[in-house]
This record gives structure tokens, sequence and C-alpha cells, in this order.
């Protein structure tokens, strides 16, 4: 008995020091450079870490495990449906979102009698058979709909979430958005959730943290708070990749990606989905970056506890070079086609210090695609200088090998 009366005593002192806050400590997060080389880019997170901000929860234990090799170049291969297909599925969504739902099983028998004079006018449709049933949570509703489960989808904020103010996403806008944490819970970057156990993010949040050093968590919106009506879920992480061609003095090939210990719903929570990987070229097209980086660059700049937001123009990589050749870098500085993006270069809006590895979102037909990862830039937010991402669409064949690890 007096052992089940320690470990409940322990369990109590956990809990009373979780207590969740927002304030400043400095991680230890490997041997990020602190200050930039001339004429050299550097990730757009890089800064002070002193002023890292810290989050909530707790960390996870793995192997690492070495990188994949490429695939070989060449046409990019389908891309492959990342849950099982099925002919249904349910989903938990807030009420009144549910598009196209199946046809619910009647509860006074219409439909199912065995009529012993057969006239049938198809007046009842035949009940789905296929969908699971699906109990919700937090408010929401299950919604059950014909097909496969479709990555990129998002919902509006579910009953009893506040109101996002501007600048600020609304709650749930992102499902796919994951931040990472260090074990301190401190504000790492970000990632995208591609499948229900892997997380894309760039190699250069990732590649020199031990593996048991950091997290990942999903759902987030407000940080600072612990009344959200959907709650957040800290997930371990069991295998990191990160593409054997990074080149952490430039950043090309800036990306990773994230194996979590188990897999997580995705029909659950309204708050937790993945995002598509890109099939076509979205440049000349508005997208989008969330994140909780800072609002500005340099010592002004403060990390933020609600998650924001902020549209950016992608634009052809001719025009970003020459944008770049403007700055520092230098009029000979040649931008890596196959390794990144552009998009941005209106004044006060960009990604910031802090946003590395947050995805760059474009919608096709009401379906999100994943096309860059925040990697680097000159400065934030300043007018005619884009920001620079991974190039999501160059690895499709390298994270679909990956995947199938």
């Amino acid at each position: 008995m007096s052992e089940w009366v320690g470990l409940f005593l322990l369990l109590m002192q956990l809990l009373a020091g979780g207590a969740f806050s927002w304030k400043f400590g400095a991680p230890q997060v490997g041997n990020e450079p602190n200050k930039e080389a001339p004429g050299v880019p550097q990730p757009s997170d890089v800064g002070n870490t002193a002023n890292h901000t810290i989050l909530t929860r707790q960390l996870v234990v793995g192997t690492l495990v070495p990188p994949l090799l490429p695939a070989p170049p060449g046409t990019w291969p389908p891309v492959p449906s990342i849950v099982n297909p099925g002919t249904s599925y349910c989903q938990c969504v807030p009420p009144g979102s549910c598009a196209n739902p199946l046809p619910t099983v009647p509860t006074d028998g219409s439909g199912q009698l065995d009529i012993r004079i057969v006239n049938n006018g198809g007046l009842y449709p035949t009940p789905p058979t296929t969908a699971s049933t699906l109990t919700c949570s937090y408010g929401l509703v299950a919604c059950c709909q014909a097909g496969s489960y479709q990555c990129g989808r998002r919902f509006p904020p579910p009953p009893g979430a506040s109101q996002a103010s501007p600048g600020q996403a609304s709650f749930g806008a992102y499902p796919w958005q994951a931040a990472l944490l260090t074990t301190a819970d401190v504000y790492l970057g970000g990632g995208a959730l591609i499948t229900a156990q892997h997380v894309l993010t760039a190699a250069h949040k990732v590649y020199n943290l031990g593996l048991t050093s950091f997290k990942v968590r999903l759902g987030e919106w407000d940080a600072a708070s612990t009344s959200e009506p959907i709650p957040a879920q800290d997930v371990y992480i069991s295998n990191v990749y990160v593409n054997p061609s990074f080149n952490p003095t430039n950043l090309q090939n800036d990306v990773a990606i994230l194996k979590l210990a188990q897999a997580v719903s995705l029909t659950s929570k309204s708050t937790v989905g993945t995002i598509c990987l890109p099939t076509t070229s979205f440049v000349g097209q508005r997208c989008w970056v969330a994140g909780w980086g800072k609002n500005d660059f340099g010592p002004t700049g403060a990390y933020q506890a609600i998650e924001r937001q902020v549209d950016v123009p992608l634009i052809p990589n001719a025009n970003c070079q020459a944008a770049l050749r403007s700055t520092r870098l230098g009029s000979s500085f040649v931008l890596s086609p196959t390794s990144f993006i552009c998009a941005g270069g209106e004044a006060g809006k960009d990604a910031c210090t802090g946003d590395g590895g947050s995805p760059l979102v474009c919608t096709n037909n009401g379906v999100w695609y994943v096309v860059g990862l925040v990697a680097w830039g000159i400065g934030c937010a300043q007018a005619g200088v884009p920001g620079v991402y991974v190039n999501v669409g160059t690895y499709l064949p390298w994270i679909q090998t990956t995947l199938t690890q």
C-alpha cells in the first residue's frame, strides 16, 4: 500500500510542477549559429536562442535511424494515398460542417423490414454498412462520407473556440500544423503532418538534435492556454530521417521526416489532420504560412502565443534570384531551383524567426497542399525581398521512399 501512496504523491508533484506558462528560456538545441556569416544565407529562425519561447508538456525516447538515400532523379511518381482506401469513412467535425453526409440508418425500421407484398419504389435509400461507428467528443459530431479519408481538408472552429484577432489563425484552421518542442518545452519550429505517423519539416531544425531531446505537438493553437475546446496532443518520436544531401552551410536539400512513435487519429479531432503532397505547380498563386514565430526580425520581435498566419504570393525562381541579388548576397548569388522556391516580397508580410520548418500551403478546389517549408531569408517582411522555402515537390521521390520505412 505504501508503494501506491508514493506513486500517487509523485504524480501529484508532477502535475503541480507542470503548470502552463508563457515565458522565455535558454534552450540547449545544439550548435545552431547565432550570428549570420556575411554573404551566406541564414535560416529564417537563426537568432538569439535565449529568446526561444517556452511552451508545455513532455517528451519521448527512441532510436535514431540513418537517413535513406533519395530515389534517382526522374519523373515524380504518383502521390500515394496516405491512408488505406475504403468505400466510406467517418470523421468528427464541428456541427454544420459535414458536406454530403451519407444517409443514416432510420430508427423506425424504414427500409429494413421484410415487406410481405413487395413494391419497392425506391422510397428509402439502402443504409450504408461500410462506415464505422464513431463517438465524438468536444462538441463535435460524426460526419460519414463516401470514399477514403481526404488529406488537405480543414473545418471551421468548433463550439467554444475563441475569436481570432487580425493576423491570427482561426482555431483549427491548420490541422496539419505541427510544433516542434524540446524536452523542456522550448519552441523550436514547425512541421507538417503528412501521414498519421509522419511529420515533414526542415532539416536545419532537427539534424543536430538528439532524438530524445524533442517531440511533436499537434492540434495546438494558443500555447499559453489550457482551456481550449479541443486539447492539443504531444507525440513521441521514434525515428528521424534527414535528407542525406542536406548542406547546413547553404541549406540546400533542407528537408527531413520525423516518424512518430505511434499513429495519431485523423478522424477523432477536427484540429488534427494531414496535408496533401503537391501534384502541380502553384507559382503565381497566393498561399499561406502559419506558425508561432517572431512578429519581427531581431531583438524587437517576440514569439507569439497564438498561432498566426499570413498570405504570400508564390513567385518564379528567376524573379526571386534577381531580388536576392540586390541584398547582401550580391550579384553572383545563384538560387538552387531544386532546393528552393520563393514567396512573399511584400512589406510587413512574411514568415520570420522561429517559423523554420512550418509549411507553406496552397489550395486547389478546396484541398490544401504543402508546397514549401520555411527555410531562410534576408531579414523579415522587407519589401522586394521574398522569403525562401524548401521546394517540397522536388523531394517527392525521397519522401515516398522514406514513408515506406
